[in-house]
């Protein structure tokens, strides 16, 4: 009777998520800057790209302060429909001087752009600020850079970001066109659904520069991040949108891994990795094609394995490969010796190899003495609850 435990494991890969491209539709989404007075009008565009009417919400996030509980109107677009909210700040919200952001949020997946411009005559100059998806917005773990800023006698730059509901904590640092050369450094908290801009040089006490390249790292929450550049003489403003690039994600956390045959049966377990180093190792193993010639599994034993490993393991000892061995002699069995050689990816995921020689098993199991196949292990991070 086989007495061994086992533990049959699939274990996912966890991919990090890929920011869509411009103007995507969504359910909750950031207009990140808008504004009204001294000249300035915003229009606000909502399409409903859908079959479906979709009820949406409107809500004007007041700058430089939290809006848990914001003024919102409410509207209805039918499907294919466009809401051209001109003026949308005074016309809808009442509001003759204002600055700040939009939430727009809608039962069915919508469309946003908006237009802040100065009307002057029949001639009017401005800018677009785009309707960026929540779940689109950089988010912790992850970095942007805004390219293109300036502040010099021909232009100043306003850096701009809203707050996602978590608030944010962001580490920015403004860089020469070299990517080495450090202008300035700051940190900025935002709170929940805060807009935030102001001109750079005074924001991070910059000074003058010809051309700089801002990133921006979030270490808490999201925001929706980039920067407005300005003609000093015209007056015409150019948005500059970030990217949004993942950063290498904290690879402290537990994992679920498989270990899979040549025939692409599986066991597996889990570990634990915390200040970068393995602290624990629990698997169960079995190789069904290591063979005896007739067909059947040569060695038809489950085994726990990982009692022999090392602890604490360096995740460097790993990508070399460790060598332990695990001794199953109180059960009447043999020992295993494990070759396990495991490299960790962008904190997310690792692959690797495992092999195995038994030893000192007894005769009606010999089938477990000796040289097995090398087994491919994959492992994939658990989401922290």
């Amino acid at each position: 009777m086989r007495f061994w435990i086992i533990g049959l494991l699939c274990s996912a890969l966890i991919s990090a998520a890929l920011p869509a491209l411009a103007l995507a539709p969504g359910t909750d989404i950031l207009v990140p800057a808008a504004g009204r007075g001294g000249g300035w009008i915003t229009d606000l565009y909502i399409m409903n790209p859908g079959t479906e009417t979709a009820t949406v919400t409107v809500a004007w996030l007041v700058r430089d302060q939290a809006n848990n509980s914001p003024d919102t109107q409410t509207f209805t677009a039918g499907p294919g429909e466009t809401l051209v909210l001109a003026d949308v700040i005074d016309t809808d919200f009442g509001l003759s001087e204002a600055n700040g952001a939009f939430r727009v949020t809608a039962d069915f997946p919508v469309v946003v752009n908006s237009r802040i411009y100065s009307l002057s005559g029949l001639e009017t100059f401005g800018q677009g600020f785009e309707g960026v998806p929540t779940s689109l917005a950089t988010t912790s773990g992850q970095s942007g850079n805004v390219v293109g800023l300036s502040v010099n006698s021909g232009f100043r730059t306003n850096f701009y970001a809203c707050a996602g509901a978590d608030g944010v904590v962001m580490d920015l640092t403004l860089l020469e066109p070299d990517g080495a050369t450090v202008i300035a450094t700051r940190r900025k908290t935002l709170e929940a659904w805060m807009p935030f801009l102001k001109k750079i040089d005074d924001f991070m006490g910059s000074g003058d520069f010809d051309q700089g390249t801002l990133q921006v790292e979030i270490t808490t929450g999201s925001a929706v991040v980039g920067a407005s550049k300005v003609d000093l003489l015209s007056g015409d403003p150019t948005t500059l949108e970030s990217s949004v690039a993942t950063m290498a994600a904290d690879v402290n956390g537990t994992y679920q891994f498989a270990i899979y045959d040549s025939l692409s049966y599986s066991t597996g377990g889990n570990l634990s990795v915390e200040s970068g180093e393995l602290t624990s190792f629990n698997g169960t193993y079995t190789n069904w094609d290591k063979l005896d010639g007739t067909g059947d599994s040569a060695c038809k034993w489950i085994l726990l394995f990982g009692d022999g490993i090392s602890l604490p393991t360096t995740l460097d000892d790993l990508a070399e490969g460790v060598t332990f061995s695990d001794d199953y002699s109180a059960h009447g069995l043999g020992i295993m010796t494990w070759a396990l050689e495991i490299e960790f990816q962008e904190g997310l995921y690792f692959t690797g190899t495992l092999d195995a020689v038994g030893a000192d098993f007894p005769t009606d199991v010999d089938g477990c003495n000796g040289d097995f196949p090398q087994l491919t292990v994959y492992g994939g991070k658990l989401p922290t609850p």
